[in-house]
């Protein structure tokens, strides 16, 4: 019955998905050549995160899909950067802070579904990157998609953020940071108003083999109690660069440990990805 559900959300993710341009919060990838984009669309990858979210009560321990589309848009002169993101979820309970703008406090429903659809863009000249430095900014918004109260915020919300990165050498690293609070939405629900950090550090060892951190996010959501506010996550891993003919595919395993977190919150993060770069 389990996979059955995930099977019809993953399905609804697909369709959502499709019509979003999008992703890619945590990272573009080192190699690529940012900012040469002319006018017109194009996708610039698919990343699919398995994680395994494990909690203080093991009967609480959750799994997660989370599905990434990265696209850019060149406008007259300019390059528009878009990220969607959305999770496809399998809850035992509600778990604070995740999926992202979850203000759901003190619910024990069981879910199985999608999440809210969060989604950013970020504007920048067109033309090659000048000196070690990258800055965009841009805004951040998440629509209340979630086919539960438990995976979702039940709000429309909306921000600014910003799209910092840093090359040299081997080292590729930056972050996406946004802020977001509710304007409209279920006025029975809570208010949101979400800080959320994306740090993402990649270090080449060879053509083949990175080391990286690509967390979840750091997190506050600045309206819960205090001791309950934020995530912090310390951890890592590697990542392995397969060709796929014209396609790069990377395959990437990291373990988190959230130093900071809310009481019922996640202590673990394992993580796997597998990265489609167009």
């Amino acid at each position: 019955m389990m996979m059955k559900r995930l099977a019809s959300a993953c399905a609804l993710v697909s369709l959502v998905l499709a019509g979003a341009p999008g992703a890619g919060w945590a990272q573009e990838g080192a190699s690529e050549d940012h900012g040469t984009s002319s006018a017109g669309f194009h996708v610039g990858g698919l990343r699919n995160w398995i994680f395994r979210s494990f909690m203080v009560d093991e009967g609480d321990d959750a799994t997660t899909l989370g599905i990434e589309l990265e696209s850019y848009l060149g406008v007259a002169g300019y390059e528009v950067k878009n990220i969607a993101y959305l999770e496809v979820a399998d809850f035992p309970r509600a778990i604070p802070g995740q999926p992202p703008g979850n203000p759901v406090a003190g619910s024990i429903e069981a879910a199985t579904g999608i999440s809210d659809l969060l989604t950013g863009f970020w504007f920048s000249k067109q033309g090659p990157h000048h000196g070690k430095h990258h800055f965009a900014p841009g805004l951040a918004a998440q629509f209340p998609t979630a086919s539960s109260e438990t995976l979702g915020s039940g709000k429309w919300s909306i921000g600014p953020s910003i799209d910092y990165e840093y090359e040299s050498g081997r080292l590729f690293a930056g972050a996406i940071a946004l802020q977001i609070w509710s304007f409209a939405g279920d006025p029975d629900r809570e208010a949101v108003s979400m800080l959320m950090i994306k740090p993402f550090i990649y270090y080449s060892l060879s053509e083949q083999w990175d080391l990286i951190y690509v967390p979840y996010g750091v997190s506050v959501y600045w309206l819960k109690p205090s001791g309950e506010k934020v995530y912090f996550p310390i951890g890592g891993g590697a990542q392995r660069l397969f060709r796929l003919g014209t396609v790069d595919m990377n395959l990437g395993l990291q373990l988190f440990y959230n130093v900071v977190r809310p009481t019922k919150g996640t202590v673990w993060d394992l993580r796997f990805v597998i990265d489609l770069a167009f």
